[in-house]
C-alpha cells in the first residue's frame, strides 16, 4: 500500500552545490506536477535546512531527519565538505549523511528504500571524493552515476524518480559495505550486528555470538549493547556489564549526544544487568537517570525507549516491594502503547501487570491477562516476550492448583528460551517445569528438571537460582 503522505527524499551535499540543490528541488517539483493526474506517488525533498536550532551536535538532528526519509540523494562535485565532529570516523557532514542513509537501508524496520550518489564533473575533485567513487565503482556500481552538468542531473534524477515509484509500497533491505574516509567499518559492524541477532533468533547461538562479538569490536554503542544483551541472556553478567559500560562511556565522553534515546538505552541496559545481579536499588537509580536523558521528547523512538525503561523500573520497584510504584510505572507504559500501535509492546505491559496481580493474589485477573498475551503472540516470530508469556501462564496455572495445565506452557517456554539462546530463561523454565511436575506427582521428571536447573545456575553463578533448584531437590528427597 502506498504511503498517503509524500515520500521523503533527503538531499545530502557539501556547500559547493547550491545550484545543483536547487535543480534537484525543481526537478522533483516538475515531476510531481507532471505525474499528479496519473499517480498517487509524490516526493518531498528535505535537507539540513529543515532542522531547527538545537543544543545537540547539529548532525545528530540531521541524522534523525534521514531516519524518517524514504530515499537519499547524495551529490558530490569538487568539495568534500566540513568536519561534523563525528565519533564514527566521518570527515564531512555529507559523508555522515550518506553512511546514515546506508545504515537505514540495511534495517528492515526503517523506511529508507534506496540511496543514490551523483558525482558531478569537476576538474580536480577532493581526494576523498575520488576514493569514495572508486569504492562504489568497484563494489556498488548501480548506486552511483557520473554526471556532466545540471541538465544531465535532472535527466538522471527523473529516471530514478520513475524507478522509485515501484518501491513506494514496499522495502527490500540491503546491506552495503563501504569504508568511511578514515577506514572505520561502520556499515560492516551494523551488518554483523543484524546478522548476529537474526542467527540467535533462528536458534544458531554460536554463530550469532561470533557475529555479535566481531560487531562489538568494530562498532559503537549499538553493537556494544547488542552483544551485552546476548551475554546477559547467556548468563555472563560481568562481561555483559562491561559492554554496557563501554556504551555509557561513549556518551559520557561527549562522543555522541548524551540526551538521546540510544544513551538512555545504554543506562537501561546496564540496569537490567544490575537487576540480574540482585542490585535492584542500584538499577532503579540507573533507570531514573535514563528517563531524564529523554526529557520531554515525544517522537516515536523516544516514546518506545521511555516505555521500555518504565517496564524495567516497574519490575525493580516490584522486586523491592514498592507495588504501588510498580503499578504506576506499568500503567504509564501501557497508556501510550495502547494509543500508538497495539501489538507486541502492549503484550509486554499486560505481562507486567499480570505479574502484579499474581503477587496480589488476583489469579483470575492475572490469568485473563496472560491468556490474552499468549493468544496475541501465537504465530509471531519467537522473542523473550513469548517465553515470558508462556512462563506467566504456567505460573498462574500452578498457583491455581492446576499444574497439569501449566506443563505445556512451561515446556513451550523452555523450547522458546533454547531457541533464542537465553540460558537465564532456560533455567527459569526448568525450575517451573520441576515445580509443575512435583505438584502433579511426577517426581522423577521434577528431579530431572531441578538437577538441570541447578547445573545451569551453577554455570552462571546465580546463587538465587541455585538455592531454588536445590530446595526442590531437597523436598523431593524427603
Amino acid at each position: 500500500m502506498v504511503d498517503a503522505l509524500p515520500l521523503r527524499i533527503f538531499l545530502a551535499s557539501p556547500g559547493d552545490l547550491v545550484d545543483e540543490r536547487a535543480a534537484v528541488q525543481a526537478c522533483v517539483d516538475e515531476y510531481n506536477a507532471r505525474r499528479s493526474a496519473e499517480s498517487v506517488v509524490t516526493y518531498d525533498v528535505v535537507g539540513w535546512e529543515r532542522v531547527r536550532g538545537t543544543a545537540r551536535r547539529p548532525q545528530e538532528a540531521i541524522n534523525e531527519l534521514i531516519s524518517e526519509s524514504h530515499f537519499l540523494v547524495a551529490l558530490f562535485k569538487g568539495s568534500w565538505g566540513s568536519e561534523p565532529g563525528s565519533p564514527w570516523g566521518y570527515t564531512s557532514g555529507t559523508e555522515e549523511e550518506l553512511f546514515t542513509g546506508l545504515l537505514e537501508l540495511g534495517m528492515a524496520e526503517q523506511p529508507m528504500r534506496d540511496v543514490w550518489v551523483a558525482f558531478l564533473d569537476h576538474p580536480s575533485p577532493a581526494e576523498r571524493i575520488v576514493g569514495l567513487r572508486r569504492q562504489l565503482s568497484r563494489d556498488h556500481a548501480m548506486m552511483y552515476e557520473a554526471i556532466a552538468d545540471i541538465r544531465e542531473l535532472k535527466q538522471k534524477l527523473t529516471e530514478r524518480l520513475e524507478g522509485w515509484e515501484a518501491l513506494a509500497g514496499s522495502k527490500v533491505h540491503r546491506h552495503v559495505n563501504l569504508l568511511s574516509s578514515t577506514g572505520k567499518e561502520v556499515l560492516r559492524a551494523a551488518s554483523l550486528r543484524l546478522r548476529g541477532e537474526k542467527l540467535v533468533e533462528l536458534g544458531q547461538p554460536d554463530a550469532g555470538r561470533e557475529a555479535l562479538s566481531e560487531a562489538a569490536v568494530l562498532g559503537g554503542p549499538r553493537e556494544h549493547l547488542a552483544y551485552a544483551r546476548f551475554l546477559g541472556h547467556h548468563g555472563e553478567l560481568t562481561k555483559a556489564h562491561a559492554f554496557t559500560q563501554r556504551a555509557i562511556d561513549h556518551f559520557a565522553s561527549g562522543a555522541s549526544d548524551l540526551y538521546s534515546p540510544l544513551a538512555a538505552e545504554a543506562f537501561a541496559a546496564q540496569a537490567r544487568i544490575l537487576r540480574r545481579q540482585g542490585r535492584d536499588v542500584d538499577a532503579i537509580g540507573r533507570l531514573e537517570h535514563a528517563l531524564t536523558l529523554l526529557g520531554e521528547r515525544e517522537d516515536v523512538d523516544a516514546q518506545e525507549v521511555r516505555c521500555r525503561i518504565l517496564d524495567d523500573l516497574g519490575l525493580a520497584h516490584q522486586k523491592t516491594g514498592h507495588l504501588a510504584s510498580a503499578r504506576r510505572d506499568f500503567e504509564a507504559a501501557l497508556k501510550p502503547r495502547r494509543e500508538s500501535r497495539p501489538g507486541l509492546e502492549v503484550c509486554q505491559s499486560l505481562v507486567n501487570l499480570a505479574r502484579l496481580e499474581v503477587r496480589a493474589g488476583n489469579l483470575e485477573t492475572a490469568a485473563a491477562y496472560a491468556d490474552e498475551v499468549v493468544t496475541t503472540l501465537r504465530g509471531t516470530p519467537p522473542t523473550t516476550l513469548h517465553a515470558n508469556a508462556e512462563v506467566l501462564v504456567a505460573q498462574v496455572r500452578l498457583r491455581q492448583g492446576r499444574p497439569v495445565e501449566g506443563l505445556p506452557h512451561a515446556e513451550r517456554a523452555l523450547s522458546l528460551n533454547q531457541q533464542i539462546a537465553s540460558r537465564h530463561g532456560e533455567a527459569i523454565s526448568r525450575l517451573l517445569l520441576a515445580q509443575c511436575c512435583r505438584a502433579a506427582g511426577k517426581d522423577g521428571d521434577a528431579a530431572d528438571h531441578a538437577r538441570a536447573c541447578l547445573e545451569m545456575n551453577k554455570s552462571m553463578g546465580d546463587e538465587v537460582g541455585i538455592g531454588r533448584a536445590q530446595w526442590i531437590l531437597d523436598q523431593l528427597a524427603e
